[in-house]
């Protein structure tokens, strides 16, 4: 049986709904950065810029296309089914419980969500694309030319 379950998230409400159509990864010495860009050019930051107990910025990252994904479709419906509380007419994001990919990640020789079990999986999707990041803190936004 298949226990995954996505939340909605929604930390922001400037980006316009199903509209994000740019996005770029950036992954430095100072941290990980994802910036989504939607139709109005509305920009937002997405910054992992603090150091973890396992000594990076984020435990993983992947970037997955859009038609490999769909996956996820049933646990979209569902966490719409049981979230009334956003605001359909803005972006939202997701948070993974039982997820698989930090189950992967535990298989690694390294510390793990048994040791920080605070530990979420963030999802973020575009129109081309899904990525997902494990991390133990949330990151912060930075919104940019809001329109």
């Amino acid at each position: 049986m298949d226990l995954r379950r996505l939340h909605i998230w929604q930390p922001i409400t400037c980006l316009e709904r199903a509209q994000v159509v740019n996005a770029t990864l950036n992954y430095t010495d100072l941290g990980l950065a994802l910036t989504l860009i939607d139709r109005n050019n509305t920009e937002v930051d997405i910054i992992y810029d603090k150091i973890s107990p396992i000594q990076d910025y984020v435990w993983s990252f992947r970037y997955t296309g859009e038609i490999p994904r769909s996956d996820l479709v049933p646990f979209v419906d569902e966490a719409l089914q049981q979230e009334n509380a956003i605001n359909f007419s803005a972006e939202w994001f997701y948070k993974m419980s039982h997820s698989d990919y930090i189950a992967w990640f535990d298989q690694l020789p390294w510390i793990g969500s048994k040791e920080i079990p605070h530990v979420e999986h963030h999802i973020y999707c575009f129109n081309d694309g899904i990525f997902d990041i494990i991390s133990d803190y949330e990151p912060r936004f930075v919104i940019r030319n809001e329109a």
